[in-house]
């Protein structure tokens, strides 16, 4: 029997891979350097900007605290980054952040960003979308994009 959909973890994967191709895409278009890491693995990057780590996050936003959530053991190599990028996937709602590539310094000292305990007992930590710090450089409006992130993403609550 063929699968139509990838499964759970392969979809996180395509996910992650989409979200590095449009960010890398969208700052050669910007004039930066971009060099995307051939290791999937890579412990310290996703691509170098301008000779500079980066890191790239494509997820759908954890509204209950309108924030991007990483898990504690993530935060080591986003703040080793020059910086860090989120790709806001669509929500099943109306969201006018939806598509959104957002830019975060996590060594700035005014990046706002607080623990909570979800309600599956996970701790993460959440960076709010909307502070200074989370500056928005981009939006997707490309419906068939959006669609493909949205059909990856396995974190529709």
């Amino acid at each position: 029997m063929k699968r139509k959909e990838p499964i759970p973890a392969i979809q996180k994967i395509l996910l992650g891979i989409m979200g590095e191709r449009i960010v890398a895409h969208i700052l050669r278009q910007q004039g930066h350097v971009v060099e995307e890491s051939l290791n999937v693995f890579d412990t310290e990057k996703d691509m170098l900007v301008d000779n500079n780590p980066v890191e790239v996050k494509t997820q759908v936003p954890y509204m209950i605290e309108d924030s991007f959530a990483v898990f504690p053991n993530q935060l080591k190599k986003l703040k080793n980054c020059h910086r860090a990028y989120f790709v806001s996937v669509p929500l099943k709602a109306e969201d006018p952040l939806a598509g959104g590539i957002f830019e975060i310094d996590l060594k700035s000292e005014d990046v706002k960003a607080h623990r909570v305990q979800r309600h599956d007992e996970v701790s993460v930590i959440c960076f709010p979308r909307r502070q200074k710090e989370m500056k928005m450089i981009y939006q997707i409006t490309d419906e068939g994009i959006l669609e493909q992130l949205k059909k990856l993403s396995t974190s529709y609550l």
